[in-house]
């Protein structure tokens, strides 16, 4: 008996995919930040509140709110293999062809497709504390 039903691998693929090619996007911007600056997020780089209106408050909570979950996004790559992990930065993070990530590592399309489905469950499990991407078959 397993302590967790069976992860639906595909769904959870497409869920990770969708998070990395729309709200990933989305959360650079709204931090200001690109891949480049991502290297080591630090949080006390964020901009100083200097205007007391509302509007300017709640930018800069959109931000520091996008900072952080940037920098959750970073802890939970780190978890995975370094495979995996470079994998999903060409394909993710530096918005590489596949063409340009086979030329990068070497691998087969096939094979580089493989590790980056790999990678997407991996961090799948890895970011289920901040944001549970996850799906589970039906018993």
């Amino acid at each position: 008996m397993s302590l967790l039903p069976e992860l639906n691998e595909k769904q959870t693929i497409k869920n990770v995919k969708r998070f990395f090619e729309k709200d990933f996007p989305k959360l650079q911007n709204m931090a200001h930040t690109s891949f480049v600056d991502m290297k080591s997020p630090v949080i006390s780089d964020m901009p100083l509140l200097h205007g007391v209106n509302n509007s300017n408050e709640d930018k800069f909570t959109a931000h520091a709110q996008a900072k952080d979950l940037l920098a959750k996004v970073l802890q939970s790559c780190s978890g995975l293999d370094k495979e995996h992990q470079h994998v999903l930065e060409l394909r993710c993070f530096k918005k590489l062809s596949w063409t340009a990530i086979e030329d990068r590592t070497g691998y087969s399309n096939t094979r580089n497709w493989e590790q980056f489905n790999e990678a997407l469950l991996q961090f799948s499990w890895a970011f289920a504390d901040v944001e549970d991407l996850r799906v589970f078959k039906d018993k």
